[in-house]
Parts: structure tokens; sequence; C-alpha cells
């Protein structure tokens, strides 16, 4: 299932669904994002891992990490929370690592109502 996402104005937030995807499937998401008219600045992002299946290796997802810091700016998102369902997930730790780094306010979560409090708090 390729990424997907939609935007809840009201919510104030973008929820990402669909399949672990490589670099260039997050560039092309993310400027589809960018271009859509209901996206505002500050709004939270939920990636929602819930149903992918295929993890991808560290190497993937620093490269798809890289197409988000590039994003970043763009987009003026207040906070990201990464949402999967299994409580070791190495591309979420992954991703996590990668955007303390970089000094994006991103965290995994288990937990959706945990990661939704936390987006809001951003606000």
């Amino acid at each position: 299932m390729p990424l997907a996402y939609s935007i809840n104005s009201v919510q104030g937030l973008v929820v990402i669904t669909g399949e672990y995807a490589d670099a260039a499937e997050w560039e092309r998401l993310l400027a589809e994002i960018l271009a859509d008219p209901h996206l505002r600045g500050g709004l939270g992002f939920l990636r929602d891992l819930r149903e992918a299946t295929s993890p991808v290796d560290a190497g993937t997802v620093v490269g798809l990490m890289d197409a988000v810091r590039r994003f970043w700016p763009l987009l003026q998102p207040s906070r990201a929370a990464v949402l999967t369902p299994r409580n070791f997930d190495p591309a979420a730790f992954a991703a996590h690592a990668v955007a303390d780094s970089l000094g994006l306010p991103l965290r995994m979560f288990t937990s959706y109502d945990a990661a939704i409090d936390w987006l809001r708090e951003g606000k």
C-alpha cells in the first residue's frame, strides 16, 4: 500500500498512512502535501504505521529522514509522531534518533491517544 495522507483541519492534523517507504516515495508524498490547499503551518503530523508490514532498514530511514528534513521548513509542522503497533520497531527508533540529531520534534508512540496528546501539546 503506497503512502497516502489526509488533512483534518478541525483537529489540526495531517495523518500519513501506508506501507514503509523509501526516500523517493516520501519526497513525492511531501511535495503532494505541500501543494495541498488545506495545508497550513502548525499542523501536527502523525505517521500511522499500524497497518504497515514491511519495515525498512536503517539506511533507508536515514534517506527518508533527509527528505523530511528538507521539507520540514516548508510544511511547518508543530510536531511529528510515529505510531507503531510494535514495542520494538527498528525503523521508528531510527527515525526518532535521526530526528533528534536534526533537532526535529518527532517521537515514537505505541498508543494512538498518547501520540495525539503529545501532538496537541505542541500547538
